[in-house]
């Protein structure tokens, strides 16, 4: 235990020589260099965690302290303007050094094996700074189209995921034993997927989003068979054509395209085949029955709408990874999220640009949220107790969205619209699985 202390104590020593030596070489780094700078040389020490320190309560009061000095740093105008400026000098908004500490104390708890922690940690290191300081000084395309979405270059994500690649490749070919093929393979998917999340993450959320889905990635993936890891290549695929079908269809941009496919790919990786039904119908039939009309298509639809519309499935998906003991629930908690978007976005398209009356909105709504998702997973679950409370609680959702829609401007993709939708369906989700944890303990079900 003494050990382990005097190891935290060094770890919080080095972090404040390397941000005063990031001070002192302001002038000739830019202000992302400063910061990366910071990145890079505290993700090498976080990398040592597994073989330096003996106990998982060192590491976490260790976050929590590195999280309050941060913190401490942004409140106080002295240590602001002086030493943190070489990492708060960045002209954008980012909590990335809070999610960054939070990332690591959070995998180191759950890893069982070094590989497990090293991976996710390595990729937030090295891939993420190499990213960022390439597309910075090199970046020549630009993937954003839309005012709430970050800058991202492809010359950076084209970089990010070589490195992520490596990143995973070596330790699982040195620390495991996987096959080669399929450490190929699993390499590949793990730098694909960590590109796609860097090129739509904002605000340093990368720094929260790449470790826990790598992290979910390996303890789930790991031991497949090469047959099963090479056909999730085939099934994404069928999610890129069917992305592309949309693209065609509305006015989604690059970004919005990147975002797809990342919940595509997330719900593959971590799920199956049945997973991916309720995410796909709803994008193949949000934009028609009815086709979308010319003013519609001029609103565009930036990633806030595609992530409005997948967080809360993706969140249920992640959470039943941990506890597969309850994934049917999960499943079906899932499947509703989706239905639930369907029907409420199906209502707001129906009132804000056909002018149809609410209650044949309301009607229409649940139709296509009933055929195109609850039905298919009623045939799946085949308890028509479970099926009966979603339908109930779908149909609850209704009278929220004719509020929501006269309060908020639907015509348009703001903060306030998706902020409230995802409110709304998690809030409804959250009760639908609470209902079925009850009756799952009851012996109901």
């Amino acid at each position: 235990m003494i050990f382990d202390l005097l190891v935290a104590i060094c770890v919080l020593i080095i972090l404040g020589v390397v941000m005063i030596i990031a001070k002192l070489l302001s002038k000739r780094l830019s202000p992302e260099g400063s910061r990366k700078t910071i990145h890079i040389t505290m993700g090498c020490v976080a990398l040592t965690f597994p073989f330096v320190f003996e106990s998982t309560i060192t590491v976490v009061v260790l976050g929590i302290v590195a999280i309050l000095a941060l913190l401490y740093l942004r409140v106080n105008k002295n240590l602001r303007e002086g030493v943190g400026t070489a990492l708060l000098g960045i002209h954008r908004k980012s909590i990335g050094d809070i999610y960054f500490v939070i990332s690591i104390v959070i995998v180191f708890v759950l890893h069982d094996h070094p590989f497990e922690y090293i991976i996710p940690i390595s990729i937030l290191t090295f891939a993420d700074s190499t990213a960022a300081l390439i597309g910075t000084s090199y970046g020549r395309h630009n993937m954003s189209q839309h005012n709430q979405e970050d800058a991202k270059s492809r010359e950076g994500s084209v970089i990010f995921f070589i490195v992520a690649f490596i990143c995973s490749l070596v330790p699982l070919q040195l620390m495991t034993e996987v096959g080669r093929a399929e450490v190929l393979v699993i390499s590949f998917l793990i730098g694909f997927l960590a590109a796609i999340i860097e090129a739509v993450s904002r605000h340093g959320n990368d720094n929260l989003l790449l470790p826990f889905l790598t992290y979910g990635f390996l303890i789930y993936n790991s031991q497949q068979p090469l047959n099963t890891l090479l056909s999730y290549l085939g099934l994404m695929v069928l999610v890129a054509f069917a992305i592309f079908l949309i693209y065609k269809l509305t006015n989604i941009t690059k970004l919005s395209i990147a975002y797809s496919f990342l919940v595509g790919y997330i719900v593959l990786i971590l799920g199956d085949a049945i997973w991916i039904f309720p995410p796909l119908a709803l994008l193949l039939t949000f934009g028609i029955l009815p086709m979308m009309k010319k003013d519609e298509k001029k609103m565009t639809q930036s990633y806030k709408a595609v992530e409005c519309n997948a967080i809360i499935g993706v969140i249920c998906l992640y959470i039943s990874v941990f506890l597969p003991q309850y994934r049917e629930i999960l499943y079906i908690a899932f499947s509703f999220s989706f239905s639930c978007h369907l029907a409420i976005n199906t209502y707001s398209r129906l009132v804000n640009f056909f002018q149809k009356s609410k209650s044949n909105s309301i009607l229409y709504g649940l139709i296509k949220g009933i055929i195109f998702i609850a039905l298919p997973t009623w045939f799946v679950v085949q308890t028509h107790l479970v099926m009966f409370i979603y339908l109930i609680l779908l149909a609850l959702s209704m009278p929220f969205a004719v509020s929501l829609n006269e309060k908020y401007d639907y015509t348009i993709v703001s903060d306030e619209t998706c902020n409230a939708n995802k409110f709304l369906v998690g809030i409804l989700t959250t009760i639908l699985t609470a209902i079925l944890l009850v009756l799952t303990m009851m012996e109901v079900l």
